[in-house]
């Protein structure tokens, strides 16, 4: 019965639309001379329509609710035009629109739909940042949004700790967040090596809270690796040091092979000594800084006698182990 007559209802309105689109063809109508409160009456009777459609449907799905927030707060937006209250609002009602089917898909489940909380509070943000923009520094406010938005997947992981997937996305927000608050602190090249640390930062961290997430000491290497031929560029005043760089990926590399007892890193000695190689080539074909040979040449026997008496602790190790057995 219902849906009968839902389909009733929709058939007219599909009729009276098309009569009205068939009537501007023919010029009989001309809808830039609409007023704006009519379009607002327009906008808001079809999200009316949406509504009706809601309470008929027998699952009320809420996804039936986006036409009907989205169509009353363009109708609000428009009705509000040219008023002091509408240039306050701006957009904001049209965004605060797309934040309410969420939320009542999150209490409606609280249980599976909490995911539903992080749009909703996206929107809501968006919201915010709309009505005080003109209040705010732009950097700030990016910064802001930035950092709103990775607070629900941290809230995520604080409610269910077997969530740790959703510390991923808080701690890349809140890395590149932080990049637009740097821009009102820090200038010119040292802005740049601040962003490349920053971009370490959350791969360090994946690091650091599992040390099975060996991976993550790949990008985390190659960033520090970049920051620190930055560094060395600017302080020198000397060309980017392609030779430092490479040597820092192959360190990287080295340090996974020096891991190779707790996971399979074994294949990193391939790519570090590749490297190294590499840099070592690079270092004496180029004119670079007198220090930036030594750097490289000092980095690469480190690592060499770091690997050497590491496998010379592990076998003393399985040695005493095979005696005291």
């Amino acid at each position: 019965m219902k849906k009968r007559i839902m389909n009733l209802f929709w058939g007219i309105v599909l009729i009276a639309l098309g009569v009205v689109f068939l009537l501007r063809e023919m010029n009989i109508i001309y809808f830039q001379d609409i007023s704006n409160t009519l379009w607002a009456l327009i906008f808001a009777t079809l999200s009316a329509f949406f509504l009706i459609t809601y309470f008929l449907s027998d699952k009320k799905t809420w996804g039936l609710l986006f036409p009907v927030t989205v169509l009353a707060g363009i109708a609000l937006t428009i009705g509000l035009d040219d008023t002091r209250m509408g240039r306050i609002l701006g957009g904001a009602p049209i965004l605060l629109a797309v934040a309410v089917p969420f939320l009542v898909a999150f209490f409606e489940d609280r249980e599976t739909r909490r995911w539903a909380l992080i749009p909703a509070w996206a929107m809501t943000v968006l919201t915010m940042v709309v009505l005080f923009e003109r209040f705010l520094n732009g950097n700030l406010i990016g910064a802001l949004v930035l950092y709103s938005i990775a607070l629900p997947f941290l809230l995520v992981y604080i409610m269910d700790h077997k969530r740790n997937w959703a510390l991923i996305p808080c701690l890349a927000l809140m890395v590149v967040g932080t990049i637009p608050l740097l821009g009102m602190f820090v200038f010119g090249a040292y802005f740049d090596i601040a962003v490349v640390v920053l971009m370490a930062v959350p791969f360090l961290a994946v690091y650091l809270w599992s040390k099975k997430n060996w991976w993550a000491l790949i990008p985390a290497g190659v960033f520090t690796s970049i920051a620190l031929s930055f560094i060395l560029s600017e302080r020198l005043r000397i060309p980017f040091p392609s030779e430092l760089f490479l040597a820092g990926l192959g360190l990287t590399f080295g340090i996974l092979w020096l891991m190779r007892e707790q996971y399979s890193t074994d294949w990193a000695k391939f790519p570090a000594l590749a490297l190294f190689g590499v840099a070592v080539l690079v270092l004496f074909a180029t004119n670079s800084s007198d220090l930036v040979g030594p750097i490289v040449l000092l980095v690469t026997g480190a690592v060499l006698l770091l690997g050497s008496i590491y496998d010379r602790s592990r076998k003393l190790a399985a040695s005493d182990q095979s005696e005291g057995k």
